[in-house]
């Protein structure tokens, strides 16, 4: 097993326990003892003041240890399952190949409930082509979207510090949203009506989201997809099942988060994000975005917007081209 207890110790240690002051001696010590989405919808560690309510909850002191630790005290650590996990997925993903050597444009084949997509990302310059089979109702067709992504050259020189990772995504992703009011499908005499309305998202929901939004995309990098993974065992509410299975029966660890946003004066909106990865490489193998009942969202099958609906995406393979593909489906 890799030494991923000692990589989070050390990380806390250095990182988000200056105040305290310890000798470095100590560090030493310790450590040789101990390792969401709608990816249509999103485009898209934690600050230091979470990152040291974080340590502090896993750091313990046991006296009457000889040490050098002041008062003769050593540090004893107790990491988290749910960071204990997501750290092994951080160095599981931080070996991983880098893929966009192959080729230039990322080719990749998703599934949701009623459609079939393969979607062609430009790692240059970040545009994206989309072919989708639709059934059951869906159409089929295909889009082209300018710069629908980052590219692998902005990919690869986001901050890879928890902290600094984390003021970069909220960054991103308000630049991007520039207040503007949600789209929201409500019910009315007249059937469903979209109307505009502002939700109040706190920067932990954010950094989920966009989290999410990063790890499925292709032209991330092992580097970055290392980081995330150790900027997300920092977030609050983040749930790890490390003995899960996504909807094709593979082994997954799956991790979610039930957003705090909601609208102004009301209650959260309930909607949880979850993505299931590859316990041996760190990939996404499938996201889910579920909208719990009165949420406002409506289908075919539920026209009254009173069931819980999960938005579903299964991812089934990635290559690289150097050129761009034509429609698989015939289209």
């Amino acid at each position: 097993m890799p030494a991923v207890d000692e990589d989070i110790i050390r990380d806390m240690l250095h990182r988000y326990t200056d105040h305290v002051h310890p000798p470095a001696s100590t560090a030493t010590e310790v450590v040789a003892r101990q390792h969401r989405r709608d990816r249509r919808r999103l485009m898209s560690l934690a600050a230091a003041g979470a990152a040291v309510g974080t340590a502090a909850g896993v750091i313990a002191v046991v006296p009457g240890h000889s040490s050098q630790a002041p008062g003769g005290t050593a540090a004893v650590i107790r990491l988290t399952a749910d960071q204990r996990v997501l750290y092994l997925l951080s160095a599981k993903a931080a070996t991983q190949p880098q893929s966009q050597g192959r080729g230039r444009y990322a080719v990749m084949s998703t599934q949701g409930k009623y459609v079939e997509d393969t979607t062609v990302i430009d790692s240059r310059t970040g545009n994206m082509w989309s072919y989708q089979q639709g059934s059951h109702g869906n159409p089929s067709g295909k889009a082209f979207t300018r710069r629908y992504s980052p590219t692998s050259a902005q990919f690869a020189a986001m901050p890879a510090g928890r902290a600094a990772l984390r003021a970069a995504l909220i960054t991103q992703w308000k630049s991007e949203q520039k207040s503007r009011p949600r789209p929201v499908l409500r019910k009315g005499p007249k059937g469903p009506t979209l109307v505009p309305r502002v939700i109040t998202v706190s920067d932990n929901d954010i950094v989920f989201q966009q989290a999410n939004y990063m790890l499925w995309n292709p032209l991330v990098g092992p580097a970055l997809r290392s980081a995330l993974y150790k900027l997300l065992a920092a977030v609050p509410g983040v749930r790890v099942n490390p003995s899960a299975r996504d909807s094709k029966g593979r082994p997954a660890v799956e991790i979610s988060r039930t957003d705090t946003s909601g609208f102004p004066g009301g209650k959260s909106d309930g909607i949880t994000y979850a993505t299931y990865q590859s316990p041996a490489t760190g990939a996404v193998l499938e996201s889910t975005v579920t909208y719990p009942p009165g949420s406002d969202i409506v289908t075919p099958q539920d026209p009254h917007g009173n069931g819980t609906i999960t938005d579903l995406t299964v991812y089934l393979s990635v290559h690289w081209r150097s050129t761009i593909p034509a429609d698989p489906y015939g289209g």
